[in-house]
């Protein structure tokens, strides 16, 4: 079964079913009462997490109290964000009077950093059926109807991962995701601009599941670790979007050979500490066939170490440096699937089996 493949008619999530919304989940409250009246198998579990010590808070094994205060303003600071009025107005010059507005809009997306950006139709597969990461909107229905979706990735800096899964990961995390939510509102902004609508998708305000949507728009593959597989960036990518009614050229999903690679490398699996990734083989989940993951287990190490972990970003033989040896490689599993027994044996060998920090 391809990772693609579907069994049946893809179902759509409620995003009230989600690791982050149920943790932001509080006794007492409408939504709390509301949501374990739903889902009752799931209270005991979610309360012993809630339990643990916060991300970010004193306590967890790799607490840094001066690289948590760094992160916490990153994401503090993505509701502070205010768009430039000039900058949206040079872009609007740009935009509205371009004979290919999707190239124009993509090199505005590329010149505020993101580093891949493509373009996809926005299958109502990918839309949440209700909101569910604050009280004040919980239940709310999604009601999204933009036709297209502009999907951009940024890079998380290669030597901070290899802190996995210690403080500074969850500070890079912070500071992609601020720069995916500052680049997002800009695009945002300059297509409504031009008459467009358009909204912007980012940390803890997503309308659409990002992942798929940005294999549609043909910026990677979906891997073992349930997170997007990106030419030259491997898993080391946080992805943001704009969805809109302005008429983009929808890009083309691509082959990078992920399919087979990852059935064999195992390697995120088989390093993850909380043993959240699969190291067997696909089954069907909401209708298409991938590797599953337990959420609990993996949020439940969030908050034992106090970060986002990223060991399995970091694992990933795609996430090494764009160097021309590492080109080589991914050119040749993507042309030569076949081969990725040996190139995962060679990895192993090179840079070996198990997963070791470099620093704190």
């Amino acid at each position: 079964m391809g990772m693609s493949e579907q069994t049946g008619s893809p179902e759509r999530v409620d995003e009230r079913d989600t690791m982050f919304a149920r943790m932001e989940r509080r006794a007492g409250t409408f939504a709390y009462d509301d949501y374990y009246a739903r889902r009752p198998a799931a209270r005991s579990g979610d309360d012993r997490l809630r339990r643990m010590t916060p991300l970010l808070g004193p306590g967890g094994q790799h607490y840094d109290p001066r690289v948590a205060g760094e992160a916490a303003e990153y994401f503090r600071a993505i509701g502070d964000i205010e768009v430039d009025g000039g900058l949206v107005e040079r872009w609007k010059a740009w935009v509205r009077p371009s004979r290919n507005p999707t190239e124009t809009i993509k090199a505005l997306v590329r010149s505020l950093g993101a580093v891949a950006v493509g373009c996809a139709e926005l299958d109502q597969a990918f839309i949440y059926t209700r909101k569910g990461r604050f009280d004040a909107d919980y239940g709310r229905q999604v009601d999204l109807r933009h036709p297209s979706a502009i999907v951009f990735l940024v890079e998380m800096d290669f030597a901070a991962m290899q802190h996995a899964p210690c403080a500074p990961v969850i500070r890079e995390s912070a500071r992609q995701y601020y720069r995916a939510a500052e680049i997002g509102k800009v695009l945002e902004a300059v297509l409504c601009a031009c008459g467009y609508a358009a909204r912007a998708h980012y940390d803890a305000h997503y309308d659409v599941i990002l992942p798929p949507l940005a294999v549609k728009a043909g910026l990677g593959e979906l891997g073992r670790n349930n997170i997007l597989v990106a030419d030259r960036f491997g898993s080391r990518v946080r992805i943001g979007a704009v969805t809109t009614d302005c008429p983009v050229d929808h890009d083309a999903p691509v082959s990078l050979g992920i399919d087979r690679f990852c059935e064999v490398c195992r390697k995120c699996a088989d390093n993850c500490p909380s043993h959240a990734l699969s190291d067997g083989a696909r089954v069907p989940v909401r209708g298409v066939g991938k590797w599953p993951t337990v959420p609990e287990r993996c949020h439940g190490y969030w908050r034992q170490v106090g970060t986002d972990c990223g060991i399995c970003m970091a694992a990933c033989p795609f996430s090494h440096p764009d160097t021309v040896l590492h080109r080589l490689v991914r050119r040749t599993v993507r042309v030569a699937p076949w081969l990725s027994r040996p190139l995962v044996r060679l990895d192993d060998l090179f840079y070996g089996r198990r997963w070791k920090v470099t620093g704190r």
